[in-house]
């Protein structure tokens, strides 16, 4: 199946499954995690959504209460 054919509840599912294992990948590779740096800055100037938004977003794929 193709991400995009997920639902947004299990695309959300998915992200939170995969993101301790993105964080740890990101650790070992600096250069990567820039890469993320720059995704996200680009989302932010492209008016995906603003800082806040973002933060909330990792937040809660982090599992963090609101």
């Amino acid at each position: 199946m193709n991400f995009e054919q997920l639902s947004e509840e299990e695309k959300l599912d998915f992200a939170k499954r995969i993101m301790p294992e993105i964080c740890e990948l990101m650790q070992e590779n600096p250069e990567e995690m820039q890469d993320m740096m720059e995704i996200g800055k680009a989302m932010m100037n492209d008016n995906m959504m603003n800082m806040g938004q973002m933060m909330k977003m990792m937040g809660n794929m982090m599992g963090e209460d609101d």
